[in-house]
């Protein structure tokens, strides 16, 4: 395999082929141990020797449709101490939630598609990426799903944000009128700040 694709945790098959190698190549990879077929679109890297990121198997588990989000992401973010056993990845309403066995760290939220296309990043890291939801649409959302991941976290993450000296009222406004949370999201603004 090329250097520059040893960088890469995951690779899309679309990505195999463009650097030149045909389907019976990628199987001789598979069948040699190099490559590990995660499903139709994507292969694990077993030759990958860089930092390894449960993060980075979000887009090859969810056919690049999976957003990093809630708890997850307001970790990722240094919003919450709250520990984790599984990665929150949002998908789209419409989207099958994937049936795979190392999936079973990763929990599925179908997002309607305005909620789901809102605040997207690519986090690059050299050869690998990830998408995850900025900041204030995490905590927006954070605020929506409150109920299910309890009071508590919700009101630490929000507190965590309102303490960073980077934060943007305006945006998380934006977005909470946006998702239609807008009135609870003054009413608890209004006790805190």
């Amino acid at each position: 395999m090329q250097n520059n694709m040893k960088n890469m945790q995951f690779i899309s098959i679309e990505v195999l082929k463009s650097h030149g190698y045909s389907l019976y190549k990628i199987n001789q990879f598979v069948k040699s141990g190099n490559l590990e077929r995660i499903n139709r679109s994507y292969y694990e890297n077993l030759e990958y020797n860089g930092e390894i990121d449960d993060f980075y198997a979000v887009p090859a588990y969810s056919q690049n449709k999976g957003v990093i989000c809630l708890i997850s992401a307001a970790s990722y973010y240094g919003l919450t101490t709250e520990k984790q056993v599984s990665i929150d990845v949002a998908i789209p309403r419409e989207s099958r939630i994937p049936k795979c066995i190392n999936c079973a760290g990763m929990e599925f939220y179908r997002f309607s598609k305005q909620r789901y296309e809102t605040g997207i990043r690519k986090i690059e890291v050299g050869e690998n990426y990830f998408y995850i939801y900025d900041i204030e649409k995490t905590v927006c959302d954070i605020i929506f799903y409150r109920n299910k991941l309890g009071f508590e976290p919700a009101i630490e993450i929000l507190r965590n944000y309102l303490s960073m000296k980077n934060r943007n009222i305006n945006k998380l406004m934006k977005y909470a009128k946006l998702l239609r949370i807008e009135s609870f999201m003054k009413q608890i603004l209004g006790v805190m700040i």
